[in-house]
């Protein structure tokens, strides 16, 4: 039986035609000397060793790189030579023995492991993520309270000690004034001694008016006269001694939260601690006052109801401090 001519002449074409199809180093070394390019040059452009060029160019897979460096050397020679990427590639893959192709695909060795793409392991990471954020914002938060409690108490502390004459103590709050008692003592005519006593009380008023009555009532017209006029006298130093001396009002209010401290006019400290956000503190005392506060630019002043421009003495780290003084209805700052 005869073999029929017709089937051997197209198997060696079809291996003809592999081998062209898997011949990717002469489509690259024909577009290179074409733009007459050297192997140097390409190399130093796209910094591919020159003997990977050259083994590129001759097939030779024995001298490349495995598959996965040289598909993509392979990628950016073709681009550099403006030649099709894909066509030259899928050439180089006919060349490529079976055993190294497989190399290139993706294999795991533990297929149930979980991606580092997974969208679980996404949701966690960014859950640990959150938790490691909420747990700084409260250990800070806890020890904002902590130090804030500390400082209340120290100044709970100082606030009860003070004495009779500090402007927080309930005699300087209320406005009197502690009055000592004073003799005057006038001559008459007759040689006679008139005494009046002034006191701060309304009962030793009253008594010292008593003994005034009666010591004028056994005096001469002269004498009685003179007491009057003593007596008149007196009535003034009570009256004057007993107005209150006015005191002024700074309110302080904290739109973000500030820390506060201010002096009066007798270097007596009225406050000195910070506001939370929001809050709001109200002193008495004499004019001029002295302050320094942190977190300036969202805190506003005011002065018996008169409000304070401080921007010009906020410093660039939002701090400020300056004196403030009321005269006339009028308040300056220094």
């Amino acid at each position: 039986m005869m073999n029929t001519p017709g089937k051997k002449t197209g198997k060696k074409a079809d291996s003809q035609d592999e081998v062209q199809n898997s011949d990717f180093g002469t489509v690259l070394a024909s577009a290179r000397k074409a733009k007459n390019y050297t192997v140097e040059e390409v190399s130093e452009y796209l910094k591919i060793p020159g003997h990977v060029i050259t083994a590129i160019e001759h097939n030779n897979l024995a001298e490349l790189p495995p598959p996965t460096f040289t598909q993509g050397y392979i990628r950016a020679y073709a681009r550099y030579l403006e030649a099709a990427e894909d066509e030259v590639l899928e050439m180089y893959n006919l060349a490529v023995p079976r055993e190294l192709g497989s190399e290139l695909k993706s294999r795991s060795k533990l297929p149930n492991e979980a991606s580092s793409q997974s969208p679980l392991v996404k949701l966690i990471t960014m859950a640990l993520i959150f938790s490691g954020i909420a747990a700084v914002v409260y250990g800070s938060f806890n020890y904002y309270q902590q130090k804030a409690g500390v400082m209340e108490s120290q100044l709970e502390s100082k606030q009860q000690s003070f004495t009779g004459s500090s402007l927080n103590s309930p005699a300087s709050m209320s406005g009197t004034q502690h009055l000592s008692i004073k003799q005057n003592t006038r001559s008459t005519e007759a040689d006679e001694s008139i005494t009046a006593n002034t006191a701060t009380a309304a009962s030793d008023a009253v008594s010292t008016s008593a003994e005034m009555n009666n010591s004028l009532s056994s005096s001469s017209i002269n004498s009685e006269a003179d007491g009057q006029v003593a007596t008149s006298s007196n009535t003034e130093v009570i009256e004057q001694a007993n107005v209150p001396v006015k005191d002024d009002v700074i309110e302080i209010f904290a739109e973000e939260g500030a820390w506060l401290e201010v002096y009066d006019a007798s270097e007596q400290r009225l406050f000195y601690n910070m506001l939370n956000k929001g809050g709001k503190k109200t002193l008495t005392g004499q004019a001029p006052f002295r302050l320094a506060l942190g977190n300036a630019g969202s805190t506003r002043i005011s002065v018996n109801s008169i409000e304070l421009d401080i921007n010009n003495f906020i410093r660039s780290n939002n701090t400020a401090s300056f004196m403030v003084d009321v005269k006339d209805n009028k308040a300056s700052l220094y």
